[in-house]
């Protein structure tokens, strides 16, 4: 019972927070201030592949939010902390509205024994080309030097726009950071954005 208290006020909190004094265009400025793990980024996404086999297109998020990480099989405690503090997000996320705007995806080798909360926007994937190679890429976007786990944000136009370093980072604060880009407004592209993010990785 007190955990769902806990998990309706902090619905709550991130309801007040994003009518009364919601940071907009400040957002990444706002989350820096508070994650010292956080950077901002702005590049074309790309595709992923379920583990059925089947390509997870970014026009299959087109209007949300998504939210990637990796989980290699020789990643132990530095993935189970990130998973922990992740799960929590989630967890706090889903207890409101903003559960139809977001996915979450955790690119894995192998699925077993990974707990998604039995979250209906939370799904476990594998990658074209392999797990390494597209943390490599996607990693590659970043101008720190850290080997840290990281966590990837893409917006509702499926542009990269964040990445969260490390497993130091306060789950309430990517709970913030997501609400804000379900605010944010979104900007005309030029022609061909989704060419460009459907093909990144061929």
């Amino acid at each position: 019972m007190r955990q769902a208290i806990l998990i309706s006020m902090t619905a709550a909190m991130v309801g007040s927070a994003a009518s009364a004094d919601h940071p907009g265009k400040r957002l990444n400025e706002v989350t820096a201030e508070k994650e010292p793990g956080f950077e901002a980024i702005f590049r074309p996404g790309p595709d992923l592949v379920t583990e059925d086999g089947e390509t997870l297109s970014l026009e299959d998020f087109a209007g949300r939010i998504l939210v990637v990480n990796f989980r290699q099989a020789s990643c132990t405690e530095a993935c189970d902390a990130q998973h922990q503090r992740l799960a929590k997000t989630v967890t706090s996320l889903n207890a409101g509205p903003m559960r139809e705007m977001v996915g979450f995806v955790t690119v894995v080798e192998d699925a077993a024994d990974i707990d998604t909360l039995d979250a209906e926007n939370w799904s476990m994937v594998r990658s074209q080309g392999g797990l390494e190679d597209l943390e490599a890429r996607l990693a590659a976007v970043s101008e720190r030097s850290d080997e840290a786990t990281m966590i990837h944000l893409f917006d509702r136009q499926g542009r990269h726009v964040g990445i969260f370093h490390g497993t130091d980072f306060e789950p309430l604060n990517l709970l913030m950071h997501i609400n804000g880009l379900t605010n944010a407004h979104p900007h005309p592209e030029p022609e061909g954005i989704l060419d460009r993010a459907l093909g990144w990785f061929e």
